[in-house]
């Protein structure tokens, strides 16, 4: 798979969540999956994507939160796992692209296979799939129980789309308009139903 791939299937599969992408690879992947729509990339702050999604997912329970995960972006924050099955956010999925690489400072190798999956999945209240297509993200994607993390295994050397470097005042003024715009579509829905109902 490709991370564009990984990104389209999040997006097709969650078309109503709120989208945290790491810098690199996730951010340009998910930009361009999503003709650069209205999700909080995290252009230059690397290692705190799945922290950042984790309070976003507190912030607004009612809604699904995908944080978009580089495998070095992870590693540099592993730790983050750890809190994410102890607060146990029942509308949180990571997505990691493993490629085994740290393809924004010039595609060293990493260390080791960090084994993502194995990790995750060894904590309690922390389900966890790895998967190299997109039959099997999607199918992860639908049915791991929440809190989850899928390890997408991508291709090697892939950099897509447009650059990872966005405008941070640009991204933050979209981002809370799509959370604002998808409450007041909750409310406006729970009226029409209350009306329904007198």
């Amino acid at each position: 798979m490709e991370p564009t791939d990984v990104a389209a299937v999040v997006l097709a599969t969650h078309p109503d969540a709120l989208v945290v992408a790491a810098l690199g690879t996730a951010t340009s992947a998910l930009r361009l999956a999503s003709d650069d729509g209205p999700h909080l990339y995290l252009g230059g702050a690397m290692g705190s994507a799945l922290a950042t999604a984790l309070g976003v997912a507190e912030a607004v329970p009612e809604r699904a939160v995908v944080a978009l995960l580089g495998d070095g972006e992870l590693l540099m924050s592993a730790n983050g796992l750890w809190s994410v099955a102890a607060y146990r956010p029942a509308n949180l999925v990571a997505v990691v692209l493993n490629d085994g690489h740290y393809s924004i400072t010039g595609g060293q190798p990493l260390p080791v296979d960090p084994c993502f999956a194995d990790v995750a999945g060894a904590l309690p209240g922390l389900s966890a799939a790895r998967v190299s297509d997109g039959r099997n993200l999607r199918d992860a994607l639908l049915g791991l129980p929440r809190p989850a993390l899928v390890e997408a295994v991508v291709e090697t050397g892939s950099r897509p789309g447009p650059s990872p470097f966005v405008d941070p005042g640009s991204v933050r003024t979209q981002f809370t308009a799509a959370v604002r715009a998808a409450g007041r579509r909750d409310t406006e829905q729970e009226v029409t139903t209350c009306t329904a109902d007198l």
